[in-house]
């Protein structure tokens, strides 16, 4: 997994904590589950925004707090996919991983998934206004 899908890995399980605290019964602030889990309430907004990577154990606890399973709060595979930011990928290009994966559907999501995050990084980086310019 690389850093762009540990980071909307992340983000969706935040996402989920939130809604979970929030479809509370009576609503469970921010400040309230950090009290209950002793941590800070800046952990609790880190966690939710994905910022912040929460132990297993601390999700855990999360769970238990929100009285739901720690499963619930963890995306499947192909939600993640789906929530990943993906840069345009031409069609000829798209072909060729579909070929390249000869009917393989999860090493055709891989591929275009890894092609995407390397298209957007490649793109984001050639962007940033302090980077070096190359010399002709």
């Amino acid at each position: 997994m690389n850093e762009a899908d540990a980071d909307v890995l992340y983000k969706a399980v935040g996402d989920r904590i939130r809604a979970a605290r929030e479809s509370q019964p009576q609503k469970l602030s921010q400040a309230a589950l950090a009290n209950k889990l002793e941590v800070s309430r800046a952990s609790i907004v880190n966690i939710e925004a994905g910022r912040q990577h929460a132990p297993l154990f601390l999700l855990w606890q999360i769970a238990h707090q929100l009285d739901t399973e720690l499963a619930a709060l963890i995306p499947r595979k192909a939600e993640l996919v789906a929530a990943s930011p993906k840069a345009k990928l031409n069609e000829q290009m798209l072909k060729q991983i579909k070929e390249k994966a000869a009917g393989d559907e999860g090493l055709e999501q891989d591929l275009t998934s890894f092609i995407a995050q390397a298209v957007l990084q490649l793109t984001n980086s050639a962007n940033t206004p302090d980077r070096p310019k190359r010399k002709s």
